[in-house]
């Protein structure tokens, strides 16, 4: 019999756990495993790992302990997060479209078995529909078919620009999900500068206005500076009744642009907002810049960390906040410190006896990037223009499993806070419909 390479999950969600075996090889036997995939961004990816055989022939790959390969340690889905980047080919993007990953069992060069294992960024239960409307630019990913449902604003980071993953998966679970975009897009302010919350005051608005949308029932969550400002929204707005953070900070700081620095982040009803910012000690700005002339990545953790220190009224008042708090940090973040902007939010929120629930979840060994689970984690480092490179932290393991267990744990915080039983069921499945 040849060997086969055996998948438990047919047709899975992206943030799914796969149960992977291969059989029918001879008793310990070393073969390689190799994993390819093409991202929705055009990347291609590739991993592997050596293997030998048990007594029966097969290999388990969450039981296996690899011999060689891009991981090290027992892992279900090391084969995936352990991928290493081959090619990019930005004309191939394909946003939201299935993931096609192939598996392959070779002995030296001979190909011995293959498998292609496809996982699903969005259920097909959920429609995508864009909104450009009210001034409003995003994509709504709703349950047209059920409702009213709970509906969560999903907000990105400082890269701008309109990034549908994380509430086209978060959608699949049974939510309503808005992704909105909130500048670098035509008719959107070009930089992070002086933002407008009254532009989310709108989103809301637009919700709450939305048949299939239980306006009793909305939520915001964020990353980074998303998380910032998912924060500070939810301390402003009342009819949000339940808000997650992704590496956010409970401190406001300044705008982000090419054309000014020193300048505010946000503003509501014509007012900034005032935010931490100032001269760093001389250790700090010269250790950013012998990182420059090295030309190694540079880590932002102690400039803000330094300015975020004494400044209290560039706290975020999360006191006000209408609701449950879920805050998610890297202990090992180098862009900013979100482990310790997010013990900020819970100690204010202590210091005022905050009546809902209220957590954070730190990952020690993780660092800034908690994007969607179930792709490579490899990449630890960004460039940030004129050659520069900025430091994420973390490592692929510890970031992966940091990644995949923070999901589990916001899906559980939203079901809990904005859905019912009837929701749960809409979310619980493992496979997508045949």
């Amino acid at each position: 019999m040849n060997p086969v390479i055996h998948v438990a999950q047919n047709s899975p969600l992206l943030d799914t756990s796969l149960e992977i075996q291969i059989s029918n090889l001879p008793p310990h036997q070393v073969v390689t495993v190799q994993a390819k995939l093409r991202d929705n961004l055009g990347t291609s990816w590739q991993s592997f790992a050596e293997f030998k055989s048990d007594s029966k022939g097969e290999i388990n790959l969450a039981k296996a302990q690899p011999l060689s390969g891009t991981y090290s340690a027992p892992d279900a889905m090391g084969l995936f997060w352990s991928m290493i980047p081959l090619t990019y080919e930005p004309k191939r993007k394909t946003p939201l479209q299935p993931l096609k990953t192939k598996i392959t069992v070779m002995k030296e060069h001979e190909i011995l078995a293959t498998h292609s294992v496809t996982r699903h960024v969005v259920s097909p239960a959920v429609d995508r529909i864009p909104v450009r409307e009210r001034g409003l630019i995003g994509t709504f990913f709703c349950h047209s078919k059920s409702g009213p449902l709970p509906s969560i604003i999903v907000l990105g980071g400082s890269e701008g620009g309109l990034r549908e993953s994380n509430a086209a998966l978060l959608a699949s679970y049974g939510f309503n999900t808005l992704a909105l975009a909130y500048f670098g897009m035509e008719d959107l302010p070009k930089e992070l500068i002086d933002i407008p919350l009254d532009y989310i005051e709108k989103a809301i608005d637009w919700l709450t206005d939305y048949p299939k949308v239980d306006d009793t029932r909305i939520g915001l969550m964020g990353t980074s500076r998303g998380g910032e400002l998912a924060l500070l929204s939810a301390s402003i707005f009342p009819s949000i009744k339940a808000v997650v953070g992704f590496v956010p900070s409970g401190v406001i700081y300044p705008g982000i642009g090419q054309s000014a620095i020193g300048v505010p982040s946000w503003q509501f009803k014509g007012k900034s907002f005032p935010f931490a910012y100032g001269e760093v000690p001389k250790e700090v700005g010269e250790e950013i810049q012998q990182a420059k002339q090295a030309g190694k990545p540079i880590s932002w953790r102690k400039t803000y960390h330094f300015w975020a220190e004494g400044e209290k009224e560039a706290e975020i008042e999360v006191e006000n906040i209408k609701g449950p708090v879920l805050l998610i940090s890297g202990g090992d973040d180098q862009l900013w410190p979100s482990d310790l902007l997010s013990e900020k939010v819970i100690t204010r929120l202590k210091e005022h006896n905050h009546p809902y629930d209220y957590e954070h979840i730190n990952y020690p060994e993780a660092g800034h990037s908690f994007g969607p689970p179930g792709l490579p984690t490899t990449q630890l480092v960004l460039p940030y223009g004129n050659g520069m490179q900025l430091l994420f932290g973390g490592n692929p393991k510890d970031n992966a499993h940091a990644q995949f267990d923070a999901w589990q744990r916001v899906k559980v915080f939203f079901d809990q806070h904005l859905a019912d039983s009837s929701i749960s069921a809409l979310g619980s499945f493992n496979r997508m419909p045949e």
